[in-house]
This record gives structure tokens, sequence and C-alpha cells, in this order.
């Protein structure tokens, strides 16, 4: 059903398209455990071998850690963004969708990168599916921005500095992409910089505020 007043806009859409969105996330976070592989060792040898072999899934847990906590945030992020909207229009879906094909790519690029992560091009995989979904994310975020009279006309318009946190993970895994070059396997520690940096982020937006206050 539209809204009648403004054309072009869907007034049952965002419901669906959130219940498609969680519904997305929700496997692509659970498909992620299948990225360990279990161990394959005679049963009578097992006391011996397993250890080791379980040792030796490090890369591939330590890439689960770091998939399932981003896909974590950007779950959040989705929902805080649509949050902002009462109305979705065809540009915002499409964007939408744009969002989810990178979310369930993320599971295969992580398989991939935890099983080769000696090898470039498995890693600069992940580090781009990464980066992409991070970018659409913030095109959804930009086009409720610049349409939010259209798409949320009783609610306020999304704060500005929702394009800093926004810019964040996009820093973080192009300095992912850069170390990787260097060490692939190195790189993934580069996202155990994200909790610091999202601080930082969030202090420099409050102390610019603070000062945009005292200046009015």
């Amino acid at each position: 059903m539209h809204n009648p007043e403004v054309p072009g806009v869907e007034r049952i859409g965002k419901s669906r398209l959130e219940a498609m969105s969680d519904g997305i996330f929700a496997f692509a976070m659970t498909l992620l455990v299948i990225t360990i592989a279990i161990p394959e060792v005679p049963w009578d040898q097992a006391p011996e071998l397993l250890p080791a072999e379980i040792a030796g899934l490090h890369s591939q847990f330590l890439l689960f850690v770091i998939a399932f906590f981003i896909l974590a945030a950007y779950w959040m992020s989705h929902h805080r963004i649509l949050s902002r909207v009462e109305f979705v229009d065809r540009i915002l879906i499409r964007i939408n969708i744009l969002v989810l094909f990178f979310i369930v790519l993320i599971p295969f690029t992580t398989s991939l990168s935890g099983d080769y992560t000696n090898v470039l091009e498995a890693v600069l995989l992940f580090h781009v599916n990464l980066l992409l979904a991070s970018l659409s994310l913030t095109a959804m975020w930009a086009y409720i921005y610049r349409h939010s009279a259209k798409l949320a006309p009783t609610m306020a318009p999304p704060v500005k500095k929702g394009i800093e946190r926004a810019l964040v993970m996009p820093l973080v895994i192009l300095c992912a992409i850069g170390a990787s070059f260097v060490d692939t396997y190195a790189s993934m520690w580069c996202y155990a910089l994200l909790p610091l940096v999202l601080f930082l982020a969030e202090l420099a937006v409050n102390k610019n505020r603070r000062r945009t206050e005292r200046n009015v």
C-alpha cells in the first residue's frame, strides 16, 4: 500500500524490509560457525591427535570471531539507520538489497580466508567484502539523510554525526587491507582497533559539538 501523500513511497514496505533483513543477518551469523571445520582424526587416535588439531583451528576461529561481531555491528547499524524512517522508496529498497548481498557473502569469504590465511587474494577478498558492506550501509545512511523529508516527514532528521561513526569501519578495513600486503594473518588483528577507534571518534564528535554549542 502506498502512502497517498508522497508518491513512490511504500507505507508497509519498511516492516517487510526489516523482516527480510533481520532474517538474512541472523542466517549469515549462524552460518559463520560452519566456517570452522571439525578436524577428522581416527577415533582411536583422537586423544593424541585431536588437541593439536584443535589448536590448529586458531586462524579459523579468529576469523569467526571477527566476522560474527562485525556482522552484529552491521546489524545494529542497519537497525539504527532504518529506525530513522517511516516509509521506504524503491531506491532505498535497492540499496538495502545491495547491503544484504554483501552480508550473505561474508560466511563464504570468512571460510575462504580462514582456510588460506597465507594467501593474499583470499584474505583480500574477506577485507574487500567487509569494506563493500560498510560502504553500502553508509550509502543507505546518506540516502536517508538527504531524503528524510520524504521518508520520515514526522520525525526529526538524522543527526549528521552519524556519518563520522559510519566512516570508522571503512578506515579500519583499509588499514587491514594495507597490512595484508605485509602479513596476511596479522592484518586480521587490525579489527582489534575498532573499539579504540570508535571511542576516539566519539570523543572527537562530542568535543566538536561542545565547541559548536559554546560558539552559538
